[in-house]
């Protein structure tokens, strides 16, 4: 392990926060620390597992001056715990692979510092939610899941049930896409791993107040999703949200599902990564060397990335993300259905892509940790944790645009 420090600009008393985000060499995590910079008092070590990487990403936003760069592996427990402990931070932000989040969690124990990271994947969430009791002796906040999703839109179903009496369903849809003349295939703003995962294991819904496996990409429907998206055909896939929020939101909730309605380049590039085999994690022969076709894939996808921070950026609003969250139950005995669309265009004054709608939720949650606003200890979703409202005005400064729009029906016999 090594580190490498230069002399941070902002290093002065008044920082409200200290947080270390591992993953920062990534389009993520690299955004992740520079919302904590431009829009915390925070002081940010931004680590990643090989110094050159976390460097050129810090330097490419120019905040290479204005952060500790260190070299960390976020598996390594030991290593993390270390570096947490002697540099005395309140907050870990972990941007890295969501297999990684158990190891990291462990790490924070250790050093005494709260926890947010980007989503467990279902399996790897509902394993984090078992440190509880270990957290709640600690005194420490372990808030999970804080990307976009799941993230912003476990606070909108949560939101919207907080309206109802009663809670039937919460449907959750996701898309992305961009305006441009010519369409070509594009990545979704978040891991490249994620997206092989969805395609390859089987998603695990709520349904009639349980867990329930379904077919991959199954669960086909037809969702109008905000402008200038409309119409689009949506899929189950496995995610976080469907494992946490029907247990915590209460209030009869029986069913949460999670679709995503790909873009339809984006839908047949990733069907053939898959049919290629992209999506496996045993090694195969290349030459000389053994690398995993998934390795393989993730090194592509993080040098593309890296590239494109340096592509000139046009001066209008041209790509976003979307989400539609629909919760549905009953309000004084009537029917009634909360409805929330969230999109996040990119920014062309600050030259930041829409994919800043996953880095930005765990960067306002860690302040919030810090300064005493989110201090129940244990591990949490982020439907148990995070007020709505304040939350969404945090992400209006960011131009990440939340709508409200409650429909009650009323009889009048």
């Amino acid at each position: 392990m090594r580190t490498h420090y230069l002399s941070p600009s902002n290093n002065s008393p008044g920082f409200e926060l200290k947080t270390l985000v591992l993953g920062a060499s990534g389009q993520i995590g690299a955004y992740t620390v520079q919302d904590l910079i431009e829009f915390s008092k925070a002081e940010v070590i931004a680590s990643s597992r090989k110094l050159g990487n976390v460097k050129k990403a810090m330097t490419d936003l120019s905040l290479a001056d204005r952060v500790k760069l260190m070299e960390l592996d976020a598996s390594n427990t030991d290593a993390v715990a270390k570096i947490a402990k002697s540099e005395q931070v309140d907050t870990v932000i972990n941007c890295a692979w969501y297999q990684t989040n158990i190891a990291v969690m462990n790490a924070c124990l250790r050093a005494g510092a709260h926890y947010t990271d980007l989503g467990g994947f279902f399996d790897t969430c509902l394993k984090q939610l078992e440190f509880d009791k270990d957290w709640k002796k600690e005194g420490l906040n372990a808030t999970i899941g804080l990307g976009s999703t799941p993230g912003l839109t476990n606070i909108a179903g949560a939101a919207g049930a907080a309206k109802l009496d009663k809670v039937d369903t919460i449907n959750i849809y996701c898309s992305w896409g961009n305006t441009l003349p010519v369409k070509e295939p594009g990545w979704p703003g978040y891991s490249i791993r994620t997206v092989m995962d969805e395609f390859t294991q089987e998603p695990v819904m709520w349904l009639d107040g349980k867990y329930s496996k379904q077919p991959v990409l199954s669960g086909e429907t037809t969702v109008t999703m905000q402008e200038p998206i409309g119409k689009v055909t949506a899929y189950y896939v496995k995610h976080s949200e469907p494992a946490t929020l029907g247990r915590y939101v209460g209030k009869g909730c029986r069913n949460v599902t999670f679709r995503i309605g790909f873009p339809s380049t984006d839908f047949a590039t990733f069907k053939t990564l898959k049919s290629l085999g992209f999506g496996e994690t045993e090694a195969i022969q290349f030459g000389d060397q053994q690398i995993s076709p998934l390795d393989c894939l993730t090194a592509m996808y993080q040098r593309a990335i890296a590239k494109s921070r340096h592509d000139p950026q046009p001066r209008e609003e041209y790509e976003y993300d979307a989400f539609r969250v629909d919760v549905f139950g009953a309000r004084k005995e009537s029917p009634a259905t909360v409805t929330y669309h969230i999109i996040t265009w990119n920014d062309p004054q600050r030259g930041i892509s829409s994919a800043r709608d996953t880095s930005v939720p765990p960067a306002v949650v860690s302040q919030w940790q810090a300064a005493g606003k989110i201090k129940e200890p244990g591990v949490f979703p982020p439907e148990a944790m995070v007020d709505p409202e304040p939350f969404f005005i945090e992400m209006g400064k960011r131009k990440i645009r939340v709508e409200e729009r409650f429909i009650e029906t009323k009889k009048f016999h």
